[in-house]
């Protein structure tokens, strides 16, 4: 169970009420969809270890644990002993880990197992989850009979490893550093030491044209407090002198100096033009900061101080996801200053070895999945250009930035168009338009229109609706019928319109895409590569797509997992090798882990669609199934491939269908 579980837990068997969705999310600093994932994961927790404690959902209220007293009792004491036991292991492996990185001569097991207070074969368990551990920095685990056990590395990678050791130690979710996390780093990193280089960064940043983040604060203050231990040691970083007679041209490189000499008067350490080089790096690597304060200097002036390099990539990078979203995003400014001055950023800590990971990758894959798949697939492109890998948590970053501003787009545009005819006279006009502006701040009234200027007038301002005291008939423009003086059940009938347009359809392009001879249910895969190859050879049986697809689909998914919750994964190849657009199902008969999670639903989306906006909707169509608890509830018991797809009919008709007749009645053509 993941920490996060066992605090649900906590939180739901303390209470004594429904406690609501949004409560729970705020109470554990997560998202709410997080908070839906987690019960489901919790329910077949209960239903194998607590089959007597049940957790009950009500619409509109919360949740609520039942279970008779007793029990809720056992689990309560059963989740602390697992806490404790959990705990003490990881905390112990910490230490462990703290020993090795931070002693400058091998230790003996036995020495560990005396500290510890447990056996030598406790501490060899440890010590293979810790050498895998160590071993992703790039640091080798040496033990030498009769002397001991030592970490052998690059100082880069030693000083990596020892950073990251330190997050783990503290909590960096405010990015400060206060009395409580000193104590915990204090036999890593000395808190005074700490403090004065997080003081100066502070003093040094109010220099800098674009500020630095909270974050590239503590993370410059940490890499240069192990940088200071390193060299008080004796150990030193290695760079390449033309790299650093490179680093010492740039702008970066002066500030590090300065940086450097006022450190020095703290901390009476000498720091060598390699060290200045090494914190050069980890400036021209910062994330930095564009906000609102910056709106206000001129926007070409701020464009000339860019990096050429990043600018140019960025252009070409939003003119080519614009061609696959929203075209206003080349006009976006914001955007185009922002993702700049963060590719600037990015290219340097890509180039340099400097790795960072993104704490909210897993969130942003799921929540935006489709501008995660259009910025992954223009990656390569960008890659060849900068000769190096761009990782995805990298590719998250950026797609923050685009999600932003198609967001700002959104939210400029979400003001729906009306044009008011009318025939009595401008009196009547300006009454309607006047009630209607102070009901309804969404609509925004284009134009009053008489009938005989109609189609003129509709030609100008492109409607999307007609509000007429008169009947009238538009092919393509919804209308609604009102009388002049518009009476409370004439504004409740445009309040349901607005409503209903403002809301899309559910699974509307998921229902055109589907077909009921590529629903496979109950299928038995052992792993995600299996289920892609079985999806793929039935869709090129059926003629959907090539022989090919499945492989470029392996090959995508192998970039990046594309599960996105609800116990949901979508793979997909390139449109390349599809030749008719269909979403493809398959139910597992048992869920398979996905690259860490557990996938009950394989959903493969092979399509050739042009209209963005319809991809969009299908992309947000999925996203929207894998919060459906109720749907995904119905689809698990589906007996055929029909009542699946009928399943998802039925959806529309309820929900949709019935409105849609309920307005017809008040009058809207």
């Amino acid at each position: 169970m993941l920490s996060r579980h066992k605090q649900l837990l906590k939180q739901l068997l303390a209470a004594h009420t429904h406690t609501s969705v949004a409560t729970l999310a705020s109470q554990l600093v997560c998202s709410e969809k997080t908070i839906r994932n987690d019960l489901k994961a919790l329910d077949e927790f209960l239903s194998e270890k607590y089959p007597n404690i049940v957790i009950e959902r009500k619409p509109s209220v919360g949740v609520i644990i039942r279970g008779k007293e007793t029990e809720k009792q056992k689990l309560l004491h059963d989740l602390a002993r697992l806490e404790e036991t959990n705990s003490s292991q990881d905390y112990r492996k910490l230490q462990l880990i703290k020993i090795l990185l931070t002693e400058d001569k091998p230790v003996t097991m036995q020495q560990l197992a005396e500290r510890f207070y447990i056996s030598k074969p406790a501490i060899q368990n440890d010590l293979e989850e810790i050498e895998q551990w160590l071993q992703s920095f790039g640091l080798v685990l040496i033990r030498k009979p009769h002397l001991g056990i030592k970490v052998e590395g690059t100082e880069q990678a030693w000083r990596t490893a020892l950073s990251r050791l330190v997050e783990l130690l503290v909590d960096h979710s405010y990015y400060i550093f206060d009395a409580k996390q000193l104590k915990l780093i204090e036999d890593v990193l000395k808190p005074y030491e700490l403090a004065l280089i997080e003081k100066e960064i502070r003093k040094m940043d109010e220099w800098l044209e674009f500020p630095l983040t909270d974050q590239s604060v503590i993370s410059l203050t940490v890499h240069i407090a192990i940088a200071i231990k390193r060299i008080k040691m004796g150990h030193r970083i290695d760079i390449h002198t033309n790299q650093l007679q490179e680093l010492q041209t740039k702008p970066e490189y002066r500030l590090a100096e300065q940086l450097a000499k006022q450190i020095e008067q703290w901390i009476a350490v000498k720091i060598p033009d390699e060290e200045i080089g090494y914190i050069t790096l980890h400036l021209l690597g910062a994330r930095l900061r564009y906000d609102q304060t910056n709106e206000k200097k001129d926007i070409e002036q701020l464009l000339t101080k860019m990096d050429n390099e990043a600018l140019q990539i960025v252009k070409e990078l939003i003119h080519d996801i614009s061609l696959h979203t929203d075209e206003r995003l080349r006009k976006d400014k914001e955007l185009l200053i922002g993702l700049t001055i963060h590719i600037h950023s990015t290219l340097n800590r890509l180039r340099n070895g400097l790795a960072v990971k993104n704490p909210l990758l897993k969130d942003i894959k799921q929540m935006y999945r489709y501008p995660f798949e259009i910025v992954l697939s223009l990656i390569p492109k960008v890659e060849k250009k900068i000769n190096v890998p761009i990782p995805e948590d990298e590719v998250a970053y950026i797609v923050l930035h685009i999600q932003a501003a198609l967001e700002r787009i959104q939210h400029k545009n979400e003001k729906i168009r009306a044009v008011i005819v009318c025939a009595t006279g401008s009196g009547t006009s300006r009454l309607i338009e006047a009630k209607i502006s102070a009901a309804f701040p969404k609509l925004e009234i284009a134009a009053v229109a008489s009938i005989a200027k109609l189609n003129e007038i509709i030609a100008a301002t492109k409607p999307d609706v007609l509000i007429s005291t008169v009947p009238l008939e538009h092919r393509k423009i919804p209308v609604i019928t009102v009388s002049p003086l518009l009476p409370k059940q004439e504004l409740d009938m445009i309040e349901q319109w607005i409503e209903r347009v403002s809301r899309p359809s559910r699974y509307e392009m998921l229902r055109q895409l589907m077909n009921p001879s590529c629903i496979f249910l109950d299928i038995s895969v052992s792993n995600r590569f299996e289920a892609i190859d079985y999806i793929a050879n039935e869709l090129c049986k059926r003629g959907y797509v090539k022989q090919l697809y499945g492989q470029s689909a392996k090959e995508r998914e192998a970039l990046s997992s594309t599960y996105i919750g609800g116990g949901i994964a979508i793979p997909h190849g390139q449109i390349q090798w599809i030749n008719q657009s269909v979403v493809a199902v398959a139910r597992l008969s048992s869920p398979i882990d996905w690259d860490g999670e557990q996938v009950k639903f394989v959903l493969m989306i092979a399509h050739r669609l042009n209209d963005n906006r319809q991809i969009k909707k299908l992309f947000q169509e999925i996203a929207l199934l894998s919060e459906d608890e109720q749907m995904l509830k119905q689809l698990s018991i589906c007996k055929t491939a029909d009542e699946f797809i009928n399943y998802f009919k039925s959806r529309k008709r309820g929900e949709i269908g019935n409105e849609i007749n309920r307005i017809n009645d008040y009058g809207i053509d």
